[in-house]
């Protein structure tokens, strides 16, 4: 069952609810799983309260979607009989789980905090929230002035308003609010705008994703290795990056983010055995420190990818809990539910001469005493209670820090404890971009926590309306706004994606080149910090189903790629690069009808008209007199097509 606590002022989302969640005892442990955590075990780890598992959380007001995770199986609440499907097609998840709707008293909502008053890139947002239908109108009052307020967005439950204002100063405001049957006076406000502390490099970065091993082998090669599992290594490696730099700082961008690049057993390296060594079979400490040079002289930032939900079952400190069990100095580094870990017979597979592939399937279906990542036997949980891992964890982000990385994208960030990367945050350097791993609603793992996250709700509307065309481009609008309600100042540092490691390839998803670049163009012209995955900006097709379905091998035979995707890239990296309104500008939708997205990007005196026609008819738009294009007042859009035009 949930029970509401009450209600308490936040400096981020104005108000939230103290909220416990809590259901009858059974297993050995239990969490806590939402929308606010993808569903995934680790972050929320409920405690025994009497003959319950219990837990508290602080909530935004608005419907929760959760449920309960006992021994690593999923369970709807057995109190609560208020369910829904809930489906995302950006994690593959769909589940009958429970309701949660969370809302305080009254009809209208406004408190100064991050996401209801911020200045950001010299202007000032202010937002008001009112329960649906509630409001037909509201006025901001500030200074002197009124101004009416834009409907930016809804949802099941609140709606909200938005006016924009120049300068970033305290200011003092209140609103009137009309229902149709009276004008209400909402106020007054004299505060200061919240402003969000990101380093200011990101804003001006294009990312480039890659997955060292599937990328391309350097001038001598390096060492391969056996396979855990089906998957090959296919012997990519740092020096391969380095000898293809002139391509990629061909392409315009400027940022690259690499997946795990530490000792591990796979050749994905999610399964990290030594945190403090680079891969040798990726070249080592030399080749590592060489391409961080060459990456500096190129003013190319470097994003690494920390592991810090699990490590590997081969990892030297829970191989010292397999030998020495309740003795073990690790014995709390992990979730270990009963000593010994492992029976003697998984250690005698584990010990077999039977072929790698052959004995991870057998290892896969015994019985254990670890928590572990999605029930894989590789990938022991680590407690994120302990001091000693918070401290692990720390070390190992400030030493890649001080060795020429410039931030960290951390792995599976849901499934750790919010208030453990609050106090990571407070120890790294303000200059280093940390955005983590959260696969649905992002609103616990913001401000405070993270610069931004991997922004999969924005994947999620990109899929279901360049995609599934489950949604019209009016949804798809309200579907954006909602985001810039709900994450403020902070979806400006959000990491926006077509695809990645753990994803199909967008371009096998769309099936044509021009519905390929209308996305692209969106990324790119649109809110957040944009990456391409590796391969992308040729055509690279995917192979084979789940997470290695966009993982195929960098193709460098250059009569096999798509030129014209290739140069239309450069085109759109370029132009987000060179022009701070696509960067920093405020986004202002113009019309979203009948699948054509015509928005302006503005900052200051800079401006930029977008015209994306995703539909099969001809489209014609009426632009502004600040783009005519040699006299035009109306320019005839192609299906599938795209326009960018500079003011």
């Amino acid at each position: 069952m949930y029970k509401i606590f009450g209600f308490k002022p936040d400096w981020r989302f104005g108000r939230v609810a103290e909220v416990e969640f809590s259901i009858p005892r059974g297993g050995s442990y239990a969490y806590l799983v939402g929308n606010f955590n993808a569903f995934n075990e680790g972050s929320f780890r409920m405690r025994k309260k009497g003959k319950r598992w219990s837990i508290r959380l602080e909530l935004p007001e608005g419907t929760w979607h959760y449920g309960f995770s006992v021994d690593g199986e999923f369970l709807p609440d057995p109190e609560n009989q208020e369910r829904e499907t809930y489906r995302r097609l950006s994690y593959k998840f769909e589940r009958k789980v429970s309701v949660a709707r969370i809302i305080a008293e009254g009809g209208f909502f406004h408190r100064p905090s991050a996401t209801y008053l911020y200045s950001f890139a010299g202007r000032t947002h202010v937002i008001f929230r009112s329960l649906r239908g509630k409001a037909s109108r509201v006025v901001l009052r500030a200074g002197n002035g009124e101004i009416v307020m834009r409907p930016k967005t809804h949802d099941d439950i609140f709606e909200y308003f938005e006016a924009v204002l120049p300068g970033k100063g305290p200011i003092e405001y209140s609103f009137l609010v009309e229902t149709g049957e009276k004008a209400i006076e909402y106020g007054p406000f004299d505060a200061e705008p919240y402003r969000s502390e990101s380093p200011k490099w990101v804003f001006g970065r294009v990312f480039y994703q890659i997955m060292p091993d599937r990328f391309e082998k350097g001038p001598s090669g390096t060492p391969g290795g056996e396979a855990l599992r089906s998957e090959e290594f296919h012997g990519g490696d740092l020096a391969g990056i380095a000898k293809r730099l002139d391509h990629i700082e061909g392409l315009g961008v400027n940022a690259l983010y690499l997946t795990p690049i530490f000792e591990s057993m796979t050749y994905h390296r999610y399964d990290v055995t030594d945190y403090f060594r680079v891969d040798r079979k990726l070249g080592g400490w030399v080749v590592f420190r060489e391409l961080v040079r060459e990456l500096k002289k190129r003013d190319i930032r470097l994003i690494l990818d920390g592991v810090f939900h699990h490590t590997s079952f081969f990892h030297p400190y829970f191989q010292d809990v397999i030998l020495n069990g309740e003795k073990s100095r690790y014995r709390d580094f992990y979730r270990i539910t009963g000593f010994p870990a492992v029976s003697e017979e998984f250690l005698e597979v584990l010990k077999s001469r039977e072929p790698w592939s052959e004995k991870y399937r057998e290892l896969k279906w015994m019985k254990r005493n670890y928590e572990s990542f999605y029930s894989v036997w590789l990938m022991p949980r680590l407690n994120h209670d302990s001091p000693e891992v918070k401290r692990f964890i720390k070390d190992v982000m400030r030493y890649w820090l001080e060795n020429g990385a410039d931030g960290w994208r951390l792995d599976v960030a849901h499934g750790v404890p919010p208030e453990l990367w609050r106090g990571v945050r407070k120890a790294m350097p303000g200059d280093a971009y940390l955005f983590g791993e959260v696969m649905d609603d992002a609103r616990l793992w913001l401000f405070d926590k993270f610069h931004g996250t991997m922004n999969y709700p924005l994947y999620e509307l990109i899929l279901r309306f360049f995609v599934e065309r489950e949604i019209d481009a009016e949804d798809f609008l309200n579907g954006l706004e909602l985001l810039s309600a709900h994450y403020g100042p902070a979806e400006n540092t959000m990491y926006n994606f077509l695809d990645n490691h753990d994803t199909e390839r967008f371009i096998d998803l769309v099936g044509d080149e021009r519905k390929y670049l209308c996305a692209l163009a969106f990324l790119m012209t649109y809110k957040g910090i944009p990456s391409i995955f590796y391969g992308d900006e040729v055509g690279l097709n995917g192979g084979g189903e789940g997470l290695s379905a966009g993982r195929t091998p960098m193709k460098w035979d250059e009569g096999e790629w798509n030129l014209s995707l290739l140069n239309a890239t450069k085109e759109l990296v370029r132009l987000r690069r060179e022009n701070r309104a696509l960067q920093l500008g405020e986004f202002r939708p113009l019309s979203f009808k009948d699948g054509l997205l015509l928005y302006e990007r503005i900052h200051g005196d800079e401006s930029v008209l977008v015209g994306i026609n995703y539909s099969g008819e001809r489209r014609t738009i009426e632009v502004p007199g600040r783009y005519l294009l040699e006299g035009r007042k109306k320019i005839e859009l192609a299906p599938w097509s795209f326009l960018v035009l500079e003011g």
